[in-house]
C-alpha cells in the first residue's frame, strides 16, 4: 500500500514503517528491493515448492514460491539482478502464462476468490519455451503498426486480468480488443483494420486444428471442440457489445439473441436446460450476467490465452489451471481467504 509523504514520517516516528535502503517505493508489511515483484494471486493457487530460474534478455531471475513474508501457493516473488528493475515486458507475458495479473505495483493481498479457479503449476520446460516465443514475437521486423497492434492485443490482455472480477462484465470488452488486435497481427493491412465481429484472430486456431482434422480418428473430437470453442468466442463479442462498446443491451433483438447464447454456454458447460432458462432471461439479464460474471471472466481469459499462445506458434502444452473450463469450482473443500487483513473460512 502506498502512503503519503505525512503518513510515511508519522509513521517512521512511531517505529510502525520499515524502509529498504534499495526500493523504489514504500511497501508496508512487506520490504521489496528493486529488483523483486510480489505477485499475489487472486483466482488460482500455485502448487509449486521450488523456486525456479529462468532467462529473459540475457539475465537470470528467480522466481520463489515461499517466504517469511507472503502465504504460499497464493503469491510468488520474481527476484531479478541486482539494482535493475523487473521488465515490465516480463511481467506482461508471465500474466498470460500464468493467466494473473503480474503487472499491478500497488496490488494488495486479496485471496476471497482463489478457488475459483483452482490450482496452477508452472512448468520450467513449457514457461522457457512460451518466454522464448515471445521474445520471438517482440523482435520480429514488422511494419511499425503490426508491432503495435502486437502489444496492443497484449496490453488489452493485461488490462482484463488486472481488473478482474470486479470490472465483469465491462473487461470482457479489453478481452474482445485483445482478440480483434491478435487478429489484425495475422490478417490486418496498413490501411484496412478488422473488428471482432470479422473474427479474423480464429484463423490461428483453424490453421492448429487443420492436421487432426485430416485424422480419421481425431476428426470427430476436434471438431466438437471447435464448435463449442467458436460459441464461447461469439459469447465474448455479444458481451462486449452489450456491455462495453455498442451497448446493445436495450436492443430487443440483440437482448434476446444474448439471452439465448447464455443459455446454451450453461448447457454446454453440464447445466439443464431448466437451469439454464431460470440463470438467464430478458427481465433480469443484467443481473444475471454480474451474478454469473466469475464463470464468465472465465470464458473470456479462456480464450484470449489461448489466442495469445497460439499467436506465439504454441499449440501443445498451453498451461491451464484446474478450473479454467468449469463454470463452477469445487466448493467441497473448506475455502480460506482473506482481503483488507481480514481473515475467513467458508466451509
Amino acid at each position: 500500500m502506498i502512503v503519503s509523504h505525512t503518513d510515511q514520517m508519522t509513521r517512521l516516528a512511531r517505529g510502525s514503517l520499515r524502509l529498504s535502503p534499495a526500493i523504489g517505493v514504500v511497501t508496508e508489511g512487506v520490504i521489496l528491493t528493486i529488483h523483486e515483484k510480489l505477485v499475489h494471486l487472486r483466482y488460482t493457487n500455485l502448487t509449486n515448492t521450488q523456486q525456479i530460474q529462468i532467462l529473459w534478455e540475457g539475465s537470470l531471475f528467480e522466481i520463489l514460491f515461499s517466504g517469511a513474508n507472503f502465504e504460499t501457493g497464493k503469491a510468488c516473488l520474481l527476484r531479478g539482478p541486482a539494482n535493475a528493475l523487473i521488465p515490465a515486458n516480463l511481467l506482461l507475458w508471465l500474466s498470460v502464462y500464468v493467466g494473473e495479473d503480474a503487472v499491478d505495483p500497488f496490488r494488495s493481498k486479496d485471496t476471497r476468490f482463489n478457488h475459483e479457479r483452482g490450482s496452477f503449476q508452472i512448468q520450467t520446460k513449457t514457461l522457457e519455451k512460451f518466454l522464448r516465443a515471445a521474445k520471438r514475437m517482440e523482435e520480429r521486423r514488422w511494419p511499425q503498426w503490426r508491432l503495435e497492434l502486437s502489444r496492443n492485443a497484449l496490453m488489452y490482455y493485461s488490462v482484463a486480468v488486472r481488473s478482474g472480477f470486479n470490472m465483469m462484465p465491462l473487461n470482457i470488452g479489453f478481452f474482445g480488443l485483445s482478440l480483434e488486435c491478435l487478429g489484425n497481427v495475422r490478417h490486418g493491412k496498413r490501411n484496412k483494420h478488422y473488428t471482432l465481429g470479422d473474427q479474423h484472430f480464429n484463423r490461428y486456431l483453424t490453421a492448429r486444428l487443420a492436421r487432426d482434422k485430416r485424422d480419421p480418428l481425431k476428426k470427430a473430437d476436434v471438431k466438437r471442440f471447435e464448435k463449442k470453442f467458436h460459441a464461447d468466442v461469439d459469447l465474448i463479442h455479444q458481451l462486449r457489445n452489450a456491455f462495453y462498446g455498442h451497448s446493445l443491451l436495450h436492443l430487443a433483438a440483440d437482448r434476446k439473441k444474448l439471452v439465448l447464447a447464455l443459455r446454451d454456454w450453461a448447457v454446454r458447460n453440464g447445466h439443464s436446460e431448466k437451469f439454464a432458462n431460470i440463470s438467464f432471461t430478458p427481465g433480469r439479464l443484467r443481473d444475471q450476467v454480474v451474478t454469473n460474471s466469475h464463470a464468465l471472466y472465465k470464458v473470456g481469459l479462456r480464450v484470449n490465452r489461448i489466442f495469445l499462445f497460439l499467436a506465439l506458434g504454441i499449440h501443445r502444452d498451453i498451461p491451464f489451471a484446474e478450473y479454467d473450463f468449469s463454470t463452477l469450482a469445487d466448493m467441497s473443500r473448506p475455502v480460506v481467504g482473506e482481503f483488507k487483513g481480514i481473515r475467513f473460512e467458508f466451509s
